[in-house]
């Protein structure tokens, strides 16, 4: 089965529901040292790593930070420069100027990715929406001016965040009185992100503690999460065609950080693994380790599954199946080990691996497009890598990955 048939055989199939097989965290960059600090959805720090070449954020509402799915990594801002870090904080794009923003007290407060456009999208404290190619470095697409334009002092007011639901079809900008510490959070069109629907107050807790400075969306359980740099509000929310009711919302205490965050955006949940590699007849005993080169996020048209580890003479198939992994399997003859999959429904590929400098040290890709159709939110599903060899004199035989668990998602 190619690529494109098996896509198209897998959405009638996303009816079966399966629990979300890793918790989604909050990730925010700080504002003095600029770190990335990942917290649990329940706002517990877990981890944190600095940020090389980036200088601190102008002030207090300079700065954002936005998770990008199709290269898993997180871009950030201090307002003034831009940059792309993976997981530890190693460089993948960047640091560079950013783009378009030229005025001297002009600074970029949001950043979003806007994944069914495959576009960066940023706001600034003026009001105005830029939208960016999603690439290194981003290229300006288009932009526009915002109802909410800054005012002076005494009640200076500026927009210092953003956030997108793509589901719905709605933009989230927070509209900051500086002067007071309160805001407002306003809800615009996605397909006219500069039209706005109505604008409501924000949370009453954050009202204590100051501004909001980061938006995040998480659009597949509809909640949106506010941060003013010390804590965040999780509010779940519904919208009946014209106006957004927030049905409740959720306070975490205060984190006891001496530098607080610009922004806050989602990292996806990641993939879940069962089982282990095996091998029989001509093939050796290669690792046949089975990842995620990226994140299944609704919208990634650019989603690809992959594996490590592979004999070079070998024809690599990835096996799908719409339920999660079965840590039992089904046994297969003459395959080396039990098919993993939950409820197979078909297989990528098959991609040819040719030998490489190391006997067990060759890849393949796989690749499956995700549309953009947010009822494809929330289902599971299952791969596993099966590899063919082709030994001397004609001999067969089979290597198996690991199987693999993962939930399309919206963020």
């Amino acid at each position: 089965m190619n690529i494109t048939r098996l896509a198209l055989t897998l959405l009638p199939l996303l009816a079966v529901e399966a629990a979300a097989q890793g918790p989604k965290t909050l990730l925010g960059l700080t504002r003095f040292n600029p770190t990335i600090r990942q917290q649990s959805l329940n706002c517990q720090v877990l981890n944190q790593c600095p940020v090389p070449a980036m200088p601190a954020a102008a002030n207090a509402f300079a700065g954002g930070i936005a998770w990008d799915p199709v290269r898993s990594g997180t871009w950030i801002t201090n307002g003034r420069r831009i940059a792309k870090l993976d997981d530890n904080c190693n460089v993948q794009c960047g640091v560079f100027p950013m783009p378009s923003v030229t005025s001297a007290t002009t600074f970029i407060t949001g950043l979003e990715t806007v994944d069914m456009f495959n576009q960066l999208w940023s706001v600034d404290n003026t009001g105005r929406i830029r939208m960016f190619t999603n690439t290194c470095p981003p290229q300006l697409v288009n932009s526009c001016q915002s109802m909410l334009t800054p005012t002076p002092a005494p009640n200076q007011r500026v927009t210092t965040a953003i956030g997108v639901d793509e589901g719905i079809g709605l933009v989230f900008l927070a509209y900051t009185n500086l002067s007071t510490g309160t805001s407002r959070i306003a809800i615009n069109d996605l397909t006219n992100p500069c039209v706005q629907f109505e604008i409501i107050d924000a949370p009453q807790c954050l009202g204590t503690f100051g501004p909001i400075t980061g938006l995040a969306c998480d659009w597949d359980a509809q909640m949106l999460y506010a941060s003013n740099g010390t804590t965040t509000a999780r509010m779940n929310y519904a919208w009946n065609g014209s106006n957004l009711v927030v049905v409740n919302t959720t306070c975490c205490p205060g984190v006891a950080v001496l530098d607080p965050t610009v922004g806050v955006t989602i990292r996806p949940s990641r993939a879940t693994s069962v089982g282990s590699s095996c091998n029989n007849g001509s093939c050796p005993n290669c690792p046949m380790i089975h990842t995620l080169r990226n994140d299944p996020v609704v919208g990634n048209m650019d989603f690809h599954l992959r594996v490590d580890g592979a004999f070079g003479n070998s024809f690599s198939f990835c096996m799908i199946g719409n339920n999660p992994c079965n840590a039992a399997g089904i046994s297969i003859p003459p395959l080396c080990g039990p098919v993993l999959v939950g409820n197979y429904v078909g297989y990528l590929g098959p991609n040819l691996i040719t030998g490489g400098p190391s006997i067990c040290g060759n890849s393949a890709h796989f690749s499956l497009p995700l549309p953009p159709i947010p009822a494809l939110v929330g289902d599971v599903y299952s791969s596993q890598a099966v590899n063919l060899c082709v030994g001397a004199g004609g001999n067969l035989g089979f290597a198996m990955s690991n199987c693999l668990s993962w939930e399309l998602q919206g963020i």
